[in-house]
């Protein structure tokens, strides 16, 4: 019989799920480099159009697959991987090498590809890298045709995949089976593979290290993408536990459904707005069934991602109008482009600290004519008067008046505008994202400046703690009860409050069912969270006393551990809030 043993990754898709391993390990590529014959030419170019055209009929076939489970927003990498494969010129490239140099198809189309990967590779950071490998799962798959190689064995359904990396694809392609979960060596919460698991709802934890050479084929796995951990052969005592937890889960499921339009108010009558955070069409149509929900984020930066460049304005007032139109009569936030730090940036240059360098605002500010264009799209959308904007990563009061003085700019044009000057909402409520060390500071400051604020806690507590929280080394230092974060989570909803101004927060802090409880005792106003959490978090709220939950904060506000913190929030838990949970109605 097997050990217990227990292994710590990064939870990329949340969920609780047990079956057997099923070990996914892909035949090493080899790459042929040795020169051919001026008679082998005509049948090396022969395959290797054979060999694009099957791997262009699988991605075909996979991509409406993954039209089919998570939309089409969701599955634009695979129409830019079959992109590369209808690129003529790219083809035809390819094809004069293999005739002028006298190499193999493989080795040709190998070199090609990875000069078309060696942009991303040199960004060295992990969006980028991450990027890398979609363009490397194309490279891989052609090849792999013209070896004539099968891509995956039959798997057994329900089973749980445990890999070394999973490309797109792959995630999508094992979805078809009833994979009940992903286990990977690498990877970050970026990956196209993880966004797809948290897509498809399937429960992933990711960087697990080593942990493919380590598990037997069809051995017991529990994989806890809550808390990132995964068990393989459990002990029947923690087999048992996980069981119960997982019927539990279930049976909750059903039960909170019926929560899904109740009103957000606490035992004592506190409101506290419960709105999402939105990524995926799938998504949306969560916002337009339920008629208490509204958008606390919308994510702008997508529509840069998937076209690699920026959208038209006509593109933009197409998306931010269905937003607007999907979330009324309740509001939309819209951030402005965030992008930098973890995400793509619109500039081939390499940044040594992408984290503290070309990112958000900073961009915006720097690019005022994609600004301008962005700003005048939204407010062209806003005609039902229910949408917001957030600008992202600030960090000096310069950049929000700066920001302001080309928000009224374009608001002047519009006035010009014949057709849209009594069209736009001239009152667009303005705010700011706290998430930067410098702008909790000066929050009193810039609480003058704006509408409201919203608190990105996924880069607010990354800079607190000096943690990188996708970095499999340090990640288990991210504690979002860490003292210092509560402590100075309580002083930006104190300095908001102070100004006269809401402040909501919007980082997955907020998807925490424990961490939400601490949210509704520092008086924050609105929580936006994940649509799958959402009814849960709802529960949470109706079954806790505001009262006390402010007196569970000033009690935490003295201890100097995250471990205190994290026990007394525990048995406020057990004492205050559990027994309530099955009386929620």
């Amino acid at each position: 019989m097997n050990k217990e043993r227990i292994y710590k990754g990064i939870p990329a898709s949340q969920g609780i799920s047990i079956g057997e391993a099923y070990l996914y390990t892909k035949k090493q590529i080899i790459i042929n480099t040795a020169l051919i014959t001026e008679e082998d030419v005509p049948k090396e170019i022969e395959e290797f159009q054979k060999a694009i055209e099957l791997s262009q009929k699988e991605l075909r076939k996979i991509y409406n697959i993954a039209i089919e489970r998570i939309g089409v927003k969701n599955s634009k990498i695979f129409e830019a991987q079959l992109e590369i494969l209808n690129d003529t010129i790219f083809i035809e490239k390819v094809i004069n090498r293999i005739r002028e140099e006298k190499r193999s198809a493989s080795y040709i189309f190998d070199d090609e590809i990875n000069k078309l990967g060696s942009i991303l590779l040199s960004a060295q950071d992990d969006y980028m890298r991450e990027r890398f490998e979609d363009i490397n799962d194309v490279r891989n798959r052609v090849v792999r045709n013209m070896s004539r190689e099968k891509l995956i064995s039959k798997v057994t359904e329900n089973s749980i995949i445990v890999a070394h990396e999973l490309t797109p694809g792959d995630t999508i392609l094992f979805s078809r089976r009833k994979a009940q979960g992903y286990v990977t060596d690498t990877g970050g919460i970026n990956s196209h593979a993880a966004i797809i698991s948290r897509a498809l709802n399937i429960p992933a934890v990711v960087g697990v290290k080593v942990i493919s050479q380590n598990i037997r084929p069809k051995e017991i796995l529990i994989v806890d993408g809550i808390e990132g951990i995964v068990i393989a052969s459990p002990n029947p005592e923690t087999l048992e536990k996980y069981e119960e937890k997982l019927r539990k889960f279930r049976e909750q499921e059903e039960k909170l459904f019926g929560l899904i339009d109740l009103p957000s108010i606490t035992l004592d009558g506190k409101t506290v707005d419960l709105a999402v955070n939105i990524d995926f069409e799938d998504e949306i149509n969560f916002v337009k069934n339920c008629k208490e929900c509204g958008i606390g984020l919308y994510r702008t930066e997508h529509m840069f991602i998937e076209r690699g460049e920026f959208p038209s304005e006509a593109e933009q007032i197409e998306e931010y109008t269905y937003i607007s139109e999907a979330a009324y009569p309740k509001s939309a936030t819209i951030r402005t482009y965030d992008i930098g730090g973890d995400k793509l940036l619109p500039s081939s240059e390499k940044e040594p600290n992408p984290y503290l360098g070309w990112r958000g605002i900073r961009i915006c500010l720097d690019r005022i004519g994609i600004f301008k264009e962005q700003i005048r799209a939204i407010l062209k959308s806003s005609k039902l008067k229910n949408l917001k904007v957030m600008l992202p990563m600030i960090s000096s009061l310069e950049e929000i008046r700066c920001a302001k003085k080309i928000f009224e700019e374009v608001k002047k044009e519009l006035d010009n505008d014949p057709f849209y000057s009594d069209v736009y909402d001239k009152n667009i409520p303005f705010g700011a994202m706290i998430e930067v060390p410098s702008a909790v500071i000066l929050a009193d400051e810039i609480a003058k400046e704006v509408d409201f604020f919203s608190i990105g806690t996924n880069d607010l507590i990354q800079y607190i703690l000096a943690v990188d929280r996708g970095n499999e080394l340090v990640a288990d230092l991210y504690k979002e009860f860490h003292p210092a974060v509560i402590r100075t989570l309580k002083n930006i909803v104190e300095a908001a409050h102070r100004n006269n101004i809401k402040v909501s927060i919007c980082g997955e802090m907020a998807s925490n069912p424990l961490s939400s409880i601490v949210l509704v005792g520092l008086e924050l106003d609105e929580l936006s969270v994940l649509p799958s959490l959402y009814t849960e978090i709802k529960q949470i709220i109706r079954a806790c006393s505001f009262s006390d939950a402010k007196k569970l904060i000033n009690s935490i506000l003295n201890y100097s551990t995250e471990e205190e913190i994290r026990n007394a929030v525990k048995n406020f838990y057990e004492i205050e809030i559990k027994p309530y949970l099955n009386q929620i109605t």
